[in-house]
């Protein structure tokens, strides 16, 4: 009876899935047919041949996206991992406190500071910048890089950091040549998150980026809309599809040192 729940959870939440790809393949007057079908009576490529051919700035809005999730992932990652360390392995004033409130920050819908952010943005004139969204969603993003590598941290035993200290290594040393490595899938862990999260993101990406030289891929989803006077599912399902790609390549490829690095990152501490 379990597994029989179980199966049924798990089809009810992957046949989205394999109904936008197979949809993505089927040709326009089938996806616009009265008779609904699920496996497509001709698979074809159409749908993304017309995206690319049509949709203006698709290739620019997927590239921004790239540079800006990896700029983020690689900027929240190394400034996350230092604080991490701090909170982790040096005693100061508040230490605690400060933690949880920051940690309490990922809580806190952005929608919050949304008007504020972009006026401090405005400001230092990073609007409307592929910068301004790797330094956004890298501050968005260091309560979770945060929680997880300090509790990794917190899992390496100090014996072992005692020892390099005898040995002479200073603190610089032993958290590049014994933290980092010893923390490998904890910080897989938080960067497939932070590249999820990144890449995913809309509101402020709509909010402070007005060009095709700053947008990103969900601002170009809907871009893609504004574009037609009716909807052209074909190339809708066909851009969601792209869209997931990365990040599900992404997870096939580093499946297991992300729920390694997830659970050691949740539980340990």
């Amino acid at each position: 009876m379990v597994y029989l729940i179980l199966a049924a959870m798990v089809a009810l939440n992957l046949f989205p899935f394999f109904w936008v790809v197979l949809s993505s393949v089927k040709p326009t007057s089938e996806i616009h047919a009265k008779e609904v079908t699920f496996i497509p009576h001709k698979l074809t490529l159409d749908n993304y041949r017309n995206l690319f051919r049509n949709m203006i700035g698709f290739d620019r809005y997927y590239l921004n996206s790239f540079l800006v999730t990896v700029g983020t992932v690689a900027l929240a990652l190394l400034v996350g991992s230092l604080a991490a360390y701090a909170f982790a392995r040096f005693d100061f004033p508040g230490r605690e406190v400060l933690f949880y409130v920051l940690v309490f920050s990922m809580f806190l819908p952005g929608e919050i500071a949304l008007i504020g952010r972009f006026e401090l943005f405005f400001r230092f004139r990073l609007v409307n910048k592929l910068s301004g969204l790797i330094l956004a969603y890298t501050a968005g993003s260091m309560a979770l890089v945060l929680f997880i590598m300090r509790n990794v941290f917190r899992g390496i035993p100090q014996d072992m950091l005692d020892a390099a200290r005898i040995d002479g290594a200073g603190s610089w040393q032993i958290f590049w040549e014994i933290m980092v490595p010893l923390s490998k899938t904890g910080l897989v862990a938080a960067g497939v998150l932070t590249f999820m999260g990144a890449w995913n993101e809309f509101l402020f990406a709509l909010t402070i980026t007005w060009s095709n030289a700053a947008r990103t891929l969900p601002v170009g989803i809907m871009m893609l809309r504004d574009q037609y006077q009716h909807w052209e599912y074909g190339m809708l399902f066909a851009t969601v599809m792209l869209s997931f790609l990365p990040v599900m390549i992404l997870f096939i490829v580093l499946q297991k040192q992300f729920i390694r690095g997830a659970t050691a990152g949740a539980i340990k501490g």
